[in-house]
């Protein structure tokens, strides 16, 4: 059956984990982050009876990256709420010249290129940031049936993957670790193409 789904925030989440680096001097005035992502367009076409030919590419506004949302920190396993200062302070770091840069990069992309079914079940993805593509096999759990789909990836990279450097304060006193965790889950309603 071919239709297709119309992602909403209800029925998709995608989202990186980002970790203080615990042993710099300043640590305990730092925190791990959440950063979800919500893409400009929400509309993915699948043939159910051809999975492994699915193919879609996703934009994700910079500046409508949501940081440390209440409802985000427990769902990818963080501990308590952050202050909405200290939210607006992480987003102006991370939208900053030296990191996302998004006056310059004002969006990120993230396209499935096939999947291969199986028992070891993965996406061909690549995620392109600040001019930057990193390809990578996202690992999934992945359950499709003619009106439904359930999805959830996720997988570790690097700022370096990326070309990125990890967000460091004057004298590294405070600094995120290089590692970046990427969480992506769906669970939708197919509708038939009209």
């Amino acid at each position: 059956m071919i239709g297709f789904i119309e992602l909403s925030p209800a029925n998709f989440f995608a989202a990186v984990i980002v970790r203080n680096d615990t042993s710099r001097m300043l640590s305990r005035m730092g925190h791990d982050h959440v950063v979800r992502a919500i893409p400009s367009q929400g509309r993915i076409e699948l043939d159910t009876e051809q999975v492994d030919a699915l193919s879609f590419e996703l934009s994700f506004p910079a500046r409508d990256l949501i940081v440390d949302a209440d409802l985000d920190r427990p769902r990818v396993g963080l501990p308590g709420t952050i202050a909405l200062k200290d939210r607006n302070a992480t987003a102006d770091n991370m939208l900053a010249k030296n990191q996302l840069d998004a006056t310059r990069h004002p969006e990120l992309r993230f396209a499935c290129h096939g999947i291969k079914t199986g028992t070891d079940t993965r996406m061909q993805a690549s995620l392109t940031v600040r001019n930057t593509r990193c390809d990578f096999e996202l690992p999934l759990d992945l359950h499709v049936d003619p009106h439904h789909i359930r999805a959830r990836g996720q997988i570790q990279l690097s700022h370096t993957d990326l070309g990125l450097t990890p967000y460091r304060a004057p004298l590294g006193a405070l600094q995120n670790r290089p590692e970046l965790t990427f969480v992506v889950e769906l669970d939708a309603e197919l509708n038939p193409s009209r």
